[in-house]
């Protein structure tokens, strides 16, 4: 039981905060596909309208995040939390009710928002439950939930629209949030040294204020394998989203029907849960977690060239020959996810981990609300097979340089070692 992932589930605290993850990662999910048919279908919108609802997804994580993730430290996380899922729920009522696009989008803005004040708190208390032993195990779990929803949320959402109707997903997603809210009342009641720190100050001013988020962005930038990850990881999402728009027209060129191209989508999800199921059991990658991401990102970069040169027909597979492909590009995925979760987790000090959390998490989100829009554009200019090669090849690139620099890294400490 020791090696088994699952085992950091006998810890109480944890597990209590991962059954909430559960619901409120479900809930990030179900409502994916109900939005759009609303928009789409129901209001007969169009593109624009699709991609309002994207950026205002986005926008908090990147805008709101790092400068609310400086009073959520000095805030109890399990209140930080429990208050913003009841909100999320609310929040999600209101989308139920919404007459018309301009509300959906407030309603959508103010629900991001809870989420992203919601996520750094949830970082920081994974810090607060489990031991340094547990760790790894712990962010796998979180990364495997993060992963499975993805997959689990749209095709539940799906299925209930078919049976009770379009705006029935936000019901069962309030219910979600309520559940997961019950189960956060189960943690301890528990306060970092930050949060005591500040405790009693209404107002830290404005040098204060500062200072506490220069204090977590600086961490990140101080710390090498934690700014490597970081850098690493918003890139390569960068990379992934310049190419995510396109995927269906690149499928369509390389054989692919619509009905066939959500079972594509479905096996890059379930690589990327096989993946993080995989690195929970086997954990000896902790001890070099750059190196790892770096290898997964080469890799990935050639699988991503393959299906650039499928499009433009220099070989062919059968459809299972491209779903193996897109598997084992969900396994790569995860092999950079899950070790970037436990840098991100076991470099940064409990009292930073909101700002450092939120910080990165705006980093990453900034580059993949850009990159699609550099996509679409690249696209126009030079075709979807030609971004896909270019995509492939900057990730192999990235992964290249990082573990070369890695290489000779270690070469320059071991020389120094050996004269000394």
């Amino acid at each position: 039981m020791k090696n088994n992932m699952f085992g950091v589930l006998r810890n109480k605290a944890f597990r209590s905060l991962f059954t909430a993850q559960l619901f409120s990662d479900l809930g990030n999910w179900l409502d994916f596909i109900a939005i759009q048919v609303i928009v789409a279908y129901h209001w007969n919108l169009g593109e624009e309208a699709i991609a309002a609802v994207i950026i205002v997804l986005g926008l908090p994580w990147v805008v709101i995040g790092p400068f609310a993730s400086v009073f959520v430290e000095r805030m109890s996380k399990k209140h930080v939390m429990i208050v913003t899922l009841l909100l999320r729920a609310v929040f999600v009522l209101g989308l139920f009710f919404s007459p018309n696009l301009y509300i959906l989008l407030l309603f959508l803005l103010l629900k991001s928002t809870a989420g992203a004040l919601y996520d750094p708190a949830r970082q920081a208390m994974i810090r607060e439950t489990v031991s340094e032993e547990e760790l790894p195990r712990a962010v796998t779990l979180s990364q495997l939930s993060l992963n499975s929803m993805k997959i689990i949320g749209p095709a539940l959402g799906a299925a209930i629209i078919s049976v009770l109707g379009v705006k029935s997903p936000f019901l069962f997603e309030i219910a979600g949030f309520v559940i997961g809210t019950v189960f956060l009342f189960m943690l301890p009641a528990s306060e970092s040294r930050h949060a005591i720190k500040h405790k009693g100050k209404a107002s830290a001013g404005k040098p204060a204020f500062k200072k506490e988020l220069a204090e977590g962005i600086r961490h990140i930038f101080k710390v090498p394998v934690l700014r490597t990850s970081v850098i690493l990881t918003a890139a390569a999402l960068f990379i992934i989203f310049l190419y995510d728009g396109l995927f269906i027209f690149i499928a369509k060129s390389i054989g692919f029907t619509g009905e066939s191209f959500g079972l594509l989508v479905s096996a890059v999800g379930l690589g990327s849960v096989a993946g993080a199921i995989f690195l929970g059991n086997w954990t000896r990658w902790k001890s070099l977690p750059v190196q790892f991401m770096s290898g997964s990102a080469l890799f990935s970069g050639f699988l991503i060239i393959c299906i650039g040169l499928g499009g433009h027909r220099v070989f062919t597979l059968a459809d299972w020959g491209w779903m193996i492909g897109a598997f084992m590009l969900g396994v790569l995925g995860a092999s950079q996810s899950v070790p970037y979760g436990y840098v991100l987790q076991s470099e940064t000090p409990s009292q930073l981990m909101a700002r450092v959390s939120a910080a990165a998490s705006a980093l990453q989100t900034f580059s993949m609300l850009v990159a699609p829009a550099a996509g679409a554009l690249l696209a126009k200019l030079i075709s979807v097979p030609n971004v896909m090669l270019l995509a492939g090849t900057a990730t192999t690139l990235l992964g290249a340089c990082i573990l070369v620099a890695y290489s000779a890294r270690k070469k320059t400490v071991e020389t120094k070692v050996g004269a000394s």
